[in-house]
Parts: structure tokens; C-alpha cells; sequence
């Protein structure tokens, strides 16, 4: 039989693990959110103060905007969707490892709990 120090210090363990999890999914969450800000904020064009265009929204963005002829395009080039689809890329691993972590985590603590709840209370 498992002794009940060990069961405790397990259980505080798999808790901490759950939080290391929660922190990958919040930082995953938080490249989510630069996407969608990166989306749906409109912005100003690279160059000097006085020819800088004023770009909508991407997501919003008129059809003539988003597909002009070279010279004219300067908003598309300025926010790409490469550069958007690389940022979701980024959050993947980082999701992933956050779902897999909490669960890990809150697996381990059930099976303590389960544990301590059959273990005799004497020892």
C-alpha cells in the first residue's frame, strides 16, 4: 500500500501540473487573440507620415483593397496572411501540450483523491 505522505505529495504535484497547463492554454489563448486583434483592427500603411494610407480591417476589407495591382496594394503588403496563419501555427504546439499537460495533471489528482479516500485513515 501506497503511504499517505507519498499519495499527499503526489496530489500536490498533479495540481501544480494542471496549472502548467492552464499557463501553455492561456498563452495559446494569447496568440489567438494577437490573430484576431492582427484581423480585425484597422491600421496604417508603411511609409512617411503624409503618404501612409489608412487600411481597413482585414477582415472587412473591400475585395478591390485586398487584391489591387502592384503600386496600389500597399495594405495588403503591409499585413500578410502568412504572417497571420504563422501566429495560429505558433499557438498549436502550444495548445496542445496545455491540453495534454491539464489532463495529465487532472488525471493524477483524481486517482489521489481516489486513493486517499481508500486508504485507511489510521496510518
Amino acid at each position: 500500500m501506497i503511504p499517505h505522505d507519498e499519495i499527499v505529495t503526489l496530489r500536490d504535484r498533479s495540481q501544480s501540473t494542471m496549472g502548467a497547463g492552464i499557463f501553455l492554454l492561456v498563452l495559446a489563448g494569447l496568440l489567438w487573440a494577437w490573430c484576431a486583434l492582427l484581423l480585425l483592427v484597422p491600421y496604417t500603411g508603411s511609409g512617411s507620415k503624409m503618404s501612409a494610407p489608412d487600411c481597413e480591417a482585414l477582415i472587412g476589407a473591400p475585395y478591390e483593397q485586398l487584391h489591387a495591382p502592384y503600386g496600389r496594394g500597399a495594405c495588403v503588403e503591409e499585413r500578410d496572411w502568412p504572417e497571420l496563419l504563422g501566429i495560429l501555427a505558433l499557438s498549436l504546439p502550444f495548445a496542445t501540450a496545455g491540453g495534454m499537460t491539464y489532463a495529465r495533471g487532472a488525471a493524477t489528482r483524481r486517482i489521489c483523491v481516489l486513493l486517499l479516500a481508500q486508504h485507511p485513515s489510521g496510518e
